[in-house]
């Protein structure tokens, strides 16, 4: 499994950490990210991106984002009406 740090952007402009590497599963990526970050109170999410065409060849490298980074792309993806009347649910807990 390889890990790469702060050389790629994605299509939003992030620097995601981005893994590779046919070895690369969810435990050895959690104990990756664990031996780096651990006890910082960090999140993490990985985005498995299908929505391109199916005759897309999918890319060899899978982004892994802190949690707080993906933010736009989630709006974008679920839309600004469904983020406002999530956010106006939150908004008062």
């Amino acid at each position: 499994m390889k890990v790469y740090e702060g050389e790629e952007t994605d299509r939003y402009g992030s620097y995601p950490i981005w893994i590779s590497g046919k070895d690369a599963n969810p435990q050895k990526i959690q104990d990756e990210l664990f031996r780096r970050y651990g006890g910082d109170g960090y999140k993490f999410a990985i985005v498995f991106d299908c929505s391109g065409d199916e005759w897309e060849e999918p890319d060899k490298k899978t982004p892994v984002y802190f949690l707080d980074e993906i933010f736009e792309e989630m709006i974008n993806y679920i839309g600004i009406e469904k983020a406002r009347e999530l956010l106006d649910k939150y908004a008062g807990s």
